[in-house]
């Protein structure tokens, strides 16, 4: 029985409908064929299925595709002597899984494309070969989760297949071991948890086949009260780890498909330490959890960057969360704990003088002002700040040495701590390291202009991005380049070390000023970094 899988992705449908266009020339004529389609047939390594997947059309008159399927080559040329296996109305359905084939068989597989004028055109052929099982009958995991949060044989006697992607001696467990399967394609819903005693001495690479019952344990599926364990071979490859985004092992972002599947992150920034073991990161998309059921003996610490992560999407305690089982699984950029390098929350210290002045140390940030964006007569200023944002969060970098730093890079840098006329500063830098780029900047801390205010001391927010918004300007020039701007709270100064275009008129209404706080001839003030920093 063949199945039929739907992509619809809504974002997905959104991108198609902005950028598709016509291929018609014109509102006459025979216009163009659509465009054609890549095809890909990959076998199952225990099943007796071929899974099918093409590129989307992105033609606004997209009609229709047709999957053909043939044991023989050349079905563009003859198309009456292929089996029509499927239609799919939307060019959004660009996967299938073609069931219950013939063992040890090969078949050729085509797409045509077809418009509204019925214009066609062929894709590639492609061809795969079903594996010789001798009809073993094993479902797969992707059988398992159905594509759904609950598995269509929940409380069910079944035998699966799956190479053994974490061993059963990996993840922590205080009762009967776990273990995890994948099918050997990889990919979303590939993935299944075992548990049981039978399965202690599972080893990463073996291609098994476990029987036992299907259940859903506390929203996870897994096979429990297994009954029995078959090694068929050992030294197999792994599933391809997925390369995922952060935001989607949440149930936000879908997680539920990448339920037991190896995934991996990337360019992820530590934004907070919890309990138990778990620690939040995010790259740039969404926080999500990283667990400690594996053995490894990474320690986090705010601010360090993950260069890359892999492990198995867990559930557990209602929560979605990354398993790495090793240390092999965890490319560490940045960081190392506090007791290496420092958080500009730390070196802050919550006082007006930092509990680290004149002390060499390393900090780690997300650069949210350039070297070179804010005007120096000397050597360049930067501006990191912790990912999580916040009070405290800020800091000024003075050195020649980071004016090639850009907006959203994430950086470990080495300096000498101090407080220059009342401005917490790293300086004298002996070392920049940028371990990634293009990271989301912290959001803006959304303040009133009364709280910046001198008078107020607003201490906290130094080197911190911040935005005021519904703004009047009161006064036009306070000299050397400044001006004030006010919420109806109190007048707060604004500054020119950024480039701007803006020329200030007292009464001008602006929307919102974005910038980041800087202390100097005993004022606090607002530095905007350009234009798009000033809404008007």
């Amino acid at each position: 029985m063949t199945r039929r899988i739907s992509t619809v992705l809504p974002v997905l449908a959104l991108l198609l409908a902005l950028s598709c266009g016509d291929d018609e020339g014109g509102p006459a004529g025979p216009g163009e064929d659509p465009a054609a389609s890549t095809l890909s047939a990959v076998p199952s390594t225990s099943q007796n299925s071929i899974s099918l997947s093409w590129t989307p059309c992105a033609d606004a008159d997209f009609s229709e595709y047709r999957l053909y399927r043939s044991p023989s080559a050349g079905i563009a040329d003859d198309p009456a002597s292929a089996t029509l296996v499927s239609v799919f109305d939307s060019a959004l359905d660009t996967l299938w899984i073609d069931q219950d084939l013939d063992w040890g068989e090969t078949y050729y597989y085509a797409l045509q494309t077809r418009d509204t004028e019925s214009l066609s055109a062929w894709s590639n052929e492609d061809h795969a070969t079903t594996p010789d099982s001798g009809g073993s009958g094993y479902l797969s995991c992707h059988d398992i989760q159905g594509e759904q949060s609950s598995s269509p044989y929940e409380g069910q006697v079944v035998t699966v297949s799956g190479i053994v992607t974490v061993g059963g001696a990996e993840y922590y467990t205080s009762t009967s071991p776990y273990a995890v399967i994948g099918d050997a394609e990889g990919g979303a819903w590939s993935g299944l948890v075992l548990y049981g005693d039978s399965i202690g001495t599972l080893e990463r690479g073996q291609l098994v086949a476990i029987t036992g019952t299907v259940q859903e344990y506390y929203g996870m599926t897994e096979l429990g009260y297994i009954t029995g364990v078959q090694v068929l071979s050992t030294g197999e490859q792994l599933p391809p780890a997925s390369p995922v985004q952060t935001s989607w092992l949440t149930d936000a972002g879908g997680a539920e498909q990448w339920e037991a599947v190896l995934v991996e992150i990337s360019d992820a920034i530590v934004t907070a330490v919890g309990s138990y073991g778990q620690f939040s990161v995010d790259d740039g998309s969404g926080e999500c959890f990283v667990d400690d059921l594996g053995s490894y003996s990474y320690s986090p610490a705010v601010g360090d960057t993950l260069n890359a992560a892999a492990g198995v999407c867990w559930y557990s305690y209602s929560e979605w969360k990354l398993e790495p089982r090793d240390d092999e699984d965890l490319d560490v950029g940045g960081g190392g704990g506090p007791t290496d390098v420092l958080t500009c929350y730390q070196v802050q210290g919550q006082a007006s003088s930092s509990p680290y002045v004149d002390e060499v140390v390393s900090v780690t940030g997300i650069v949210t002002v350039a070297g070179g964006e804010f005007y120096s007569s000397s050597q360049a200023y930067a501006v990191i700040q912790d990912a999580t944002g916040g009070p405290w969060s800020g800091l000024i970098l003075y050195d020649s040495d980071i004016s090639s730093l850009s907006r959203g890079d994430s950086v470990t840098v080495t300096g000498t701590v101090a407080e220059y006329y009342g401005l917490t500063e790293l300086s004298y830098i002996s070392d920049v390291v940028v371990h990634s780029a293009g990271h989301a900047l912290p959001a803006a801390e959304i303040v009133t202009t009364g709280s910046l205010a001198t008078p107020a001391d607003p201490e906290q927010w130094e080197s911190v991005l911040l935005r005021v918004q519904d703004l009047t300007v009161v006064s036009d020039s306070l000299g050397f380049g400044e001006w004030s701007v006010t919420d109806g709270t109190g007048a707060c100064r604004v500054d020119d070390l950024g480039d701007y275009a803006y020329t200030p008129t007292v009464g001008d209404a602006i929307s919102s000023i974005t910038g980041a706080l800087y202390y100097g001839y005993s004022d606090f003030k607002l530095e905007p970094r350009d234009d798009a920093d000033i809404v008007r």
